[in-house]
């Protein structure tokens, strides 16, 4: 029998299928293997030399995501650098200059974590759509067209991630060992989110079924790109305690520090993409080429 391979995701469903059985994707009105993911947005311009989605493989160790999410940060580094600093620039001048302030005072410290925590919501989609473009097409698109594709899915998000945290939160104090399973468990809510249909009750059940079995593995690559980000940002944290420890007044380095680690941090977001790559391409593995 012909089959059908999905233009998302890979994964190869029965010609008699109307969506495909790993992502959801509608394979009746999917476009041609080799055209880009999202046909309604204009032409970019530069080229790059990151991975495929396609040399994404199954998720069978650590090191089939972790090697691949490093190589997809750091070769777009420029890219999400300016993704990051159109967004957090102006929130981390106002933070180092007001960080006196923000000590002495609790309900500014918890605006302020919350507008922050809203930052990295508002870069996740632009960031998922213009890595997930550039990996299928070998160009990057423009900041505009990834903020404006982004914010799209933006209210899904946010509904998604507080209802993930709640139930994270709750886990915690029940035991601390259910709060940290679900953590692992909506590891992947971001892509599935962004990439997928659905409702948020959805997306966060399409992210525990697609992480079931691979949370040990999550947990290991989490634990190792925390490292690997600590590492890379110790350096301007460093510098910035050795100035405050002079006397020196270091609110411009604070801010520089700071929007660093927020570039830095992405590796989470890239990370949890990849992860849901993989384990979409776990499950084309498992299924067999002929109906």
């Amino acid at each position: 029998m012909i089959n059908v391979k999905c233009t998302r995701c890979g994964v190869v469903n029965g010609l008699s299928n109307e969506i495909c059985r790993a992502c959801g994707l509608e394979l009746s009105s999917a476009a041609p293997v080799s055209g880009p993911i999202y046909s309604d947005t204009p032409q970019p311009t530069r080229r790059s030399s990151s991975p495929s989605i396609s040399s994404i493989g199954p998720f069978n160790g650590v090191g089939d995501v972790l090697g691949p999410a490093v190589t997809l940060f750091s070769k777009n580094i420029w890219l999400i650098t300016k993704l990051v600093l159109v967004i957090v620039t102006p929130f981390e001048v106002f933070k180092a200059v007001s960080i006196r302030e923000i000590d002495g005072n609790i309900q500014l410290a918890i605006g302020t974590l919350a507008l922050q925590t809203f930052c990295g919501i508002l870069i996740a989609p632009a960031l998922i759509y213009a890595l997930m473009k550039v990996m299928q097409t070998g160009v990057a698109p423009g900041i505009n067209e990834a903020y404006r594709w982004g914010l799209g899915k933006l209210g899904k998000l946010l509904v998604c991630t507080l209802m993930a945290l709640v139930l994270e939160m709750l886990g915690l104090a029940l035991c601390i060992v259910p709060g940290i399973y679900l953590f692992l468990a909506f590891h992947v809510v971001y892509p599935v989110a962004v990439l997928e249909g659905g409702s948020p009750t959805e997306v966060l059940q399409r992210s525990y079924t697609l992480t079931k079995g691979h949370l040990g593995k999550i947990l290991g690559t989490s634990i190792l790109m925390s490292i690997l980000i600590g590492l890379a940002s110790a350096p301007a944290t460093i510098l910035v305690t050795w100035l405050n420890l002079s006397g020196v007044n270091s609110w411009p380095f604070q801010a520089l520090a700071a929007i660093i680690s927020d570039i830095l941090s992405q590796g989470a977001t890239v990370l949890s993409l990849v992860i849901y790559l993989s384990i979409l391409r776990t499950l084309e593995s498992t299924q067999s080429v002929i109906e």
